[in-house]
């Protein structure tokens, strides 16, 4: 098994992490490191005619996956707002999302708790997380990151005993939307480039090959939830 996308800075995979805070900057350069050894890797699966990308690989026991789309027309402006109300507009453009709510804000990121649905057998999961926004990146450019380092005090304050027992807890070490503009040859902006990556453990006892089949579909449903949001806009 290739270890391209090993991360062993970002969370140990054998419990919850500590309260050690971690600047935008160090995630930021997690992903673009992943991006840079990404296109080494097999496609998973295309669409599009091959403006819709996904690659997959092991990170130990958990599939990490990377995902890219080419969308001529709509510029990042169009994305935005997805961005900046992402709490809501992930909740409303995410069919497998039951719930998403804010927790609280420290300095520069916000915690946030997301209950996701599951078909059965599988148990509804629950996520509590660290939320990381840079707008305007560059011109025209987004970056959203959630991840669960440093979460020991989310966990600590905010994951009631009910829900420990009703839910499964899942794991986010790494998850990033990212959208960049497309120009032409005279550097006119045409269209954006979204970028995802999700790495983590969604809890429970899944089967290797479960996550071999789910984990790129689940890229692409997320690539997808933001390019609805955008569609979905453009029509009001």
């Amino acid at each position: 098994v290739s270890h391209l996308f090993s991360l062993p800075t970002m969370a140990s995979h054998d419990g919850a992490c500590d309260n050690n805070a971690v600047t935008f900057q160090e995630l930021e350069q997690k992903v673009l490191s992943l991006f840079e050894k990404a296109r080494s890797l097999p496609l998973s699966l295309s669409r599009d005619d091959g403006n819709i990308e996904v690659r997959t690989n092991w990170d130990g026991q958990n599939i990490v996956s990377v995902a890219e789309a080419k969308i001529i027309g709509r510029p990042p402006s169009e994305f935005r707002g997805f961005f900046e109300n992402f709490n809501d507009a992930f909740a409303k453009n995410g069919n497998m999302v039951k719930e998403i709510c804010h927790l609280e804000h420290e300095k520069s990121r916000e915690g946030i708790k997301a209950i996701l649905q599951f078909p059965a057998p599988i148990s509804d999961r629950i996520m509590i997380h660290w939320k990381y926004l840079e707008l305007d990146r560059r011109p025209n450019e987004h970056m959203l990151i959630l991840s669960e380092e440093g979460n020991g005090g989310l966990l600590d304050k905010h994951l009631s005993a009910e829900e420990k027992q009703k839910y499964v807890l899942g794991r986010t070490f790494l998850c990033t939307y990212w959208v960049s503009p497309v120009s032409d040859a005279q550097g006119n902006v045409v269209g954006s480039n979204i970028k995802y990556v999700y790495s983590g453990d969604v809890g429970g006892l899944i089967p290797a090959q479960v996550q071999k089949w789910i984990g790129p579909k689940n890229a692409l449903n997320s690539l997808e939830i933001l390019i609805g949001f955008s569609e979905n806009s453009s029509e009001k």
